[in-house]
Parts: C-alpha cells; structure tokens; sequence
C-alpha cells in the first residue's frame, strides 16, 4: 500500500490575516472618515461663525443683533423738546408770535384804576442822560411827563406814551448833559403818566 504523504502543517493550515488587515474593516473605516469629512465641510459651510479659520465670524454675527435692552430704553426716552423759535420775544409778557399780550396769573393791570410802571434804564453815557421806562398797562396814547431834580435844581422833560406788545413805554428821555450841569449826582426820577382818564407817576434815581 502506498504511503500517506505526510502533510506539511505550514501549507495545509490558511493563514489568517490580522483584522485591521482585512478589506472589509479597511472599507468601514474609509466610509466613516470620509462621511465625516463630508459632515465638517458642511456643516462649516453652513455655520461659517463657529469656524475655526473664521473666530471672528461669531462676534461680528452676534454684534449684528439689535440689543433688546438698548432699544426698550431707546424707546423709554422722552421726546426731544421743541427749540424755541429764533424770533421768539424776550419779554415774558408778549406770546411766541410776538403780537397776542400774556394773560397774567395774578390780577390783570389793565384793571388798575391807576398807571403803574418802572424805571429800566437811568444812566449817564457819553454827553447824555439815558431814561427808559416799563408800564405795565396797555395803552394806546397819552403822555410822559419827566422831572429831574436833587433838592435845588429841577428839569422837565415831555415824551409821548407809545404802545408795545403787551405793555407800554414813553418814547425814551435822552438829555444833554450841558443842561444838568448844575445838578448833583444821583439825580431823582419822577415820570407822571397820563392816558385817558388814568394816571400815575414812576419813581428812580440816576446812578452815580
């Protein structure tokens, strides 16, 4: 009988290749890196703020968003008051448009049964005497009457009563100072006022 022919044990046994050899796992661990390849490129495409290439990208984004809080106290602020108009008076007593007189809070001087006023301006500038007066009642017409004196001597002086606004004034006194040279300083201010059938007098003095 012929012999058996003894196997070899290194050619009969198959070799088993090691598992990270193998094509199949080889193939599993391509798929799933280049899948996530593909999820980083897309989802950075999408999301450019939370790039690494771009860490500017979120504070620029989020600065972009209007600030809630900012724009609730925005809204909170009061509006802006209106300038007053470039023309508007002065004097408290005459309307923005100049024309309509200021009703008063108190009693109404145009009630008074006598002329009331004061003096606004009594000063010695250049060679003159300058005297300007204020009355508190609205009149039409009537006379100012001006007497100067310091205890010896005595000037008088006739200006008629003009209308403002809302008030009243006499045309203005302006007086050389040649005619007070005998006068000594300050020199006593009364206006005797007269329109109508009311009348008052205004009291100064002149300055030194």
């Amino acid at each position: 009988m012929p012999k058996n022919k003894q196997l070899n044990p290194s050619t009969s046994r198959t070799r088993r290749r090691p598992v990270y050899k193998h094509p199949i796992f080889i193939a599993t661990i391509a798929i799933f890196v280049l899948a996530g390849a593909v999820f980083a490129i897309v989802h950075f495409a999408k999301n450019p703020a939370v790039s690494p290439s771009n860490p500017k990208a979120s504070t620029s984004q989020s600065s972009d968003k209007p600030n809630s809080t900012q724009s609730s106290a925005e809204s909170k602020e009061e509006p802006a008051k209106e300038a007053p108009a470039e023309n508007a008076p002065s004097d408290p007593s005459v309307s923005p448009d100049g024309k309509t007189p200021v009703k008063y809070d108190g009693a109404d001087p145009n009630q008074d049964t006598s002329l009331t006023g004061y003096v606004t301006t009594a000063r010695f500038s250049g060679n003159k005497l300058t005297i300007r007066v204020n009355i508190d009642q609205y009149l039409s017409s009537g006379t100012c009457t001006l007497t100067l004196s310091d205890g010896t001597n005595q000037l008088n002086k006739t200006a008629s009563l003009v209308p403002s606004a809302a008030t009243s004034t006499c045309e203005g006194f302006d007086i050389p100072i040649s005619e007070l040279s005998s006068f000594s300083r300050p020199i006593n201010i009364n206006i005797n006022l007269s329109s109508g059938d009311k009348t008052g007098v205004i009291s100064g003095v002149t300055e030194q």
